[in-house]
């Protein structure tokens, strides 16, 4: 195999995860209620449902897992892939929560939303700081 066609295999194949991890992920986040009543075998689970809270760990393990691989690599183009998947991830459950603050007293819902939206700001700010250094990188190249 040459180089050119195991880089194509390989962009092929992560197109092909990316788009199965998009649809699912996409029906799941917008549609949760359809999600858990129409996927199947979904409706197998037991209320608690310890399958759905051991599957959104792992998924926040491997998200941990690609920043601290951007921390160690310290290559920009790692680093904004990790920031992008870690913005969407930490926005996405950011504006669940504001969303959802019926049962909340006014000093949790303003710990909650303060907590989670520093973490959205962060995010911004690395990968804002992680273009520039890569357009820096790229000009001196």
């Amino acid at each position: 195999m040459t180089l050119e066609s195991t880089r194509r295999w390989l962009r092929g194949g992560l197109l092909t995860l990316a788009a199965l991890q998009t649809f699912v992920s996409v029906w799941q986040y917008f549609g949760p209620r359809s999600f858990y009543d129409d996927f199947p075998t979904v409706e197998l689970d037991p209320p608690y449902n310890e399958h759905l809270v051991t599957d959104v760990g792992g998924l926040g393990l491997a998200l941990a897992a690609t920043l601290w691989i951007a921390a160690w690599l310290i290559d920009t183009r790692v680093a904004l892939a990790a920031l992008t998947g870690y913005l969407v991830y930490a926005a996405t459950h950011f504006a669940f929560h504001v969303t959802h603050f019926d049962n909340f007293s006014l000093g949790e819902a303003l710990g909650v939303g303060t907590g989670l939206g520093v973490e959205v700001v962060l995010a911004l700010l690395l990968l804002f700081s992680a273009r520039q250094l890569h357009r820096a990188e790229k000009a001196t190249a």
